[in-house]
């Protein structure tokens, strides 16, 4: 069942996100975990069976390669949000194959385009989250670019190709995946959907009323 899948996940992920080290210490996210689980579940719940198996094994492969795809998820960011720091780490990453490149930076662009979408129709609650590309993020932030491309490297090439194919399939049928995503993330903080969030964001002037 999907739902046991994502938990499966989730709780794997979580494991591998209390080891990641930061330069300034434990960070106070590592210890939210309802919002991790809030946010990861809505990832998660708009992805076919088939990738999420196929993530699920690339986190149990890494575990047992004694690597953590936490930290090499941040570890990649840090091209755009600290470059002089990255570095001095990008050796210790995996390298990243054309053909995989290829597909991550294809898939970034295609969240990029889906939330500046969902933006649009939403734009009170699009404006809760990161900012889109990362020449719009000040310092200290991390644009959804960034950090999809960043997550998006950890991914093996086959769980990449079975999320591709998938979110081809949902755009053939009309649908935007950013929109199932958030619809998602407003249901967990107990709205009906995206629109429901924006209507309510829009009476209370823009203010936060997750």
């Amino acid at each position: 069942m999907p739902e046991s899948l994502i938990h499966t996940i989730i709780t794997a992920e979580w494991d591998m996100f209390q080891h990641v080290q930061n330069q300034g210490g434990r960070a106070s996210c590592q210890d939210d975990y309802d919002t991790f689980a809030i946010m990861r579940k809505s990832q998660f719940l708009a992805w076919s069976h088939e990738a999420l198996a196929s993530y699920c094994q690339d986190l149990t492969e890494a575990r047992a390669a004694g690597r953590n795809l936490l930290t090499e998820k941040y570890g990649y960011m840090m091209e755009h949000t600290a470059p002089e720091e990255y570095e001095n780490i990008r050796s210790l990453l995996p390298a990243v194959p054309p053909e995989k490149a290829a597909l991550v930076a294809g898939l970034t662009e295609k969240e990029i385009l889906w939330r500046e979408d969902f933006n649009r129709r939403f734009p009170d609650y699009g404006r809760l989250g990161r900012p889109l590309r990362k020449e719009d993020a000040a310092c200290g932030e991390t644009s959804i670019e960034t950090y999809a491309m960043g997550e998006l490297n950890t991914y093996s090439e086959r769980t990449l190709k079975l999320l591709a194919a998938h979110y081809q399939k949902l755009e053939a049928q009309g649908e935007n995946p950013a929109v199932r995503i958030m619809d998602a993330t407003a249901r967990q903080y107990g709205y009906r959907d995206s629109a429901d969030a924006q209507a309510r964001l829009a009476q209370e002037g823009g203010h936060h009323v997750f």
